[in-house]
């Protein structure tokens, strides 16, 4: 009996270990350079990736906003948390593709550690308990929306983390457990602006059936909700400034200002027809974005999704009985977040995955409940064995799909020059960076025809000022666009030239100059 025992708890360290290997393999392997393009980054990417560099060295973003709690964007704004996190790992070490991106991976890292300890709550501390990791680590969805740096998808790993500590606040009923919780909860509203409706109607549904149970106290609830209130006041402020309600204003060190765009309408009774009719496909197959998943595979694996509703189902009754029962049930909280999640994803104008990534949160868990209640009604040995073999085979397709179609398109000639009109080829922005290393500190001049096209994303890989980006032209950090009078050839410039502009290379090289193509071909970097 007790070789048993110690031959689970070896096991049961094994497969902790393997999963949690995986996961960090799956989320760091070619960072930089998937999913969908070898070198693409999405426009909001691109976006978020720049004001983070200007908030980093000049505490505004590149519209000369100071520390906004909402970023411009193009007009119709972008999340701020995510921005902040980047900009604090661009003063640590520096910009990259892969720095940038890797700020996903800690948050869903973090996420990843808060289901560990929360599963042992949920389902017991046996080897069951690691199924919600398991699960985490090969479902398409987290894999995909953990792998680069779109900011709403930190709603998702927040809403893991909130959701934990929240737990462990009313299981210990201690006062600072709940301060960190409602202090995590007013974070989560910088991750995504749905979250705006979520998050209120869950805390407002969770407090209705705690104040029922005579879970917490009247302290409890202050502890939560003074903090939620406190973070959430910059954003309303925001919000009321968007909306013309109040005039833009600065505020000590902050700016608030309006948008060209506003999205309040985003969330309405109206839209609650056409999704109820299209939800459930978007939800769990596809939507209308094509780097939100894959229809072959699903966002869960097709195959997860009656395990989902049996684990739905049992969250349902579990809570009823609890109610009438009036003695409280952590999964009660999960089922309340989805409930709350689910009825603003009905409301949503034109809903796709990432509008409702919160969700797959309690789908995750709701498919390992589920599970876990028949491998324990079945009492069958090969039962978790099979199923782990089914759903390695899923992953396995899924992940050669994922970490190598495309791979021809490191070609330039034939790979796309966008997808739609939102993955942009960051080629130039490649080749700036190893002009950069080949010239030192050596003026950095761009010789390029698509000026307007490019200079967006040449201030984000050249390191430009948000001032410098707001005069449009020529930079004063050490380059400058096109062609200005006579090129330099004392040596003391180095030169990175579009390859329809050979004549040009051909002269300097004439000159005296060297030639060496960037690994991804385009352009030649010209130097002495």
């Amino acid at each position: 009996m007790r070789t048993d025992l110690l031959e689970n708890k070896k096991l049961y360290c094994f497969l902790l270990i393997m999963i949690s290997l995986l996961f960090v393999v799956t989320r760091l392997f070619r960072l930089d350079m998937v999913p969908f393009t070898p070198i693409g980054m999405h426009y909001d990417e691109m976006s978020a990736a720049y004001d983070a560099w200007c908030i980093q060295g000049w505490g505004c973003d590149r519209h000369l906003t100071r520390f906004p709690v909402y970023f411009m964007n193009a007009g119709s704004g972008q999340n701020a948390l995510y921005i902040y996190f980047a900009a604090i790992m661009f003063k640590l070490v520096g910009f990259s593709v892969f720095k940038f991106r890797l700020v996903a991976v800690i948050c869903a890292g973090v996420a990843y550690i808060c289901l560990f300890f929360l599963s042992r709550i949920l389902f017991g501390r046996g080897i069951t308990s690691l199924i919600p990791n398991a699960l985490m680590v090969i479902m398409p969805i987290f894999l995909m929306s953990e792998h680069w740096g779109l900011e709403s998808y930190l709603f998702l790993s927040f809403s893991i983390i909130s959701i934990y500590f929240m737990i462990i606040a009313l299981d210990k009923g201690c006062l600072r457990y709940s301060i960190l919780s409602g202090f995590l909860w007013g974070i989560t509203f910088y991750t995504y602006g749905i979250s705006y409706v979520v998050i209120p109607l869950f805390l407002l549904l969770a407090l209705v059936l705690l104040v029922y149970e005579k879970k917490v106290v009247i302290g409890q609830i202050l502890a939560v909700g003074i903090p939620v209130i406190i973070m959430g006041v910059p954003l309303a402020v925001e919000q009321l400034v968007i909306n013309g309600y109040i005039k833009p204003f600065s505020l000590a060190f902050m700016d608030f200002f309006p948008m060209e765009i506003t999205r309040f309408g985003e969330v309405s009774v109206s839209n609650v027809l056409e999704n109820l009719r299209t939800s459930l496909v978007t939800l769990f197959s596809r939507d209308s974005l094509f780097y939100n998943s894959v229809p072959l595979f699903g966002t869960i694996y097709y195959i997860s999704i009656p395990f989902m509703l049996i684990g739905l189902i049992l969250s349902i009754k579990c809570t009823v009985k609890s109610i009438r029962k009036k003695n409280y049930s952590p999964i009660s909280i999960v089922l309340l977040f989805y409930v709350s999640a689910r009825i603003v994803s009905l409301m949503t104008y034109e809903l796709n995955i990432n509008k409702a990534n919160e969700l797959y949160f309690p789908y995750l868990l709701f498919t390992a409940y589920g599970i876990i209640s028949i491998y324990s009604k079945l009492s069958k040995t090969w039962f978790l064995p099979l199923l782990a073999v089914v759903y390695t085979a899923f992953f396995l397709c899924f992940a050669h799909w994922a970490f190598s179609s495309g791979e021809q398109s490191w070609n330039h000639e034939t790979r796309p020059r966008t997808e739609e009109g939102i993955i942009k080829d960051i080629q130039v922005g490649r080749a700036i960076q190893e002009a950069r290393i080949i010239g030192g500190d050596k003026h950095l001049q761009m010789i390029i025809n698509d000026v307007h096209g490019q200079y967006w994303q040449i201030c984000l890989f050249a390191g430009t000022s948000p001032y410098d980006y707001n005069e449009e032209g020529y930079s004063e950090n050490g380059y400058e666009i096109g062609i200005s009078g006579e090129l330099d050839t004392s040596g003391d410039t180095v030169f990175l030239i579009e390859e329809s502009l050979d004549h040009i290379t051909d002269y300097l090289v004439s000159e005296g100059f060297k030639r060496t193509i960037p690994r991804n071909g385009g352009f030649s970097i010209v130097y002495r």
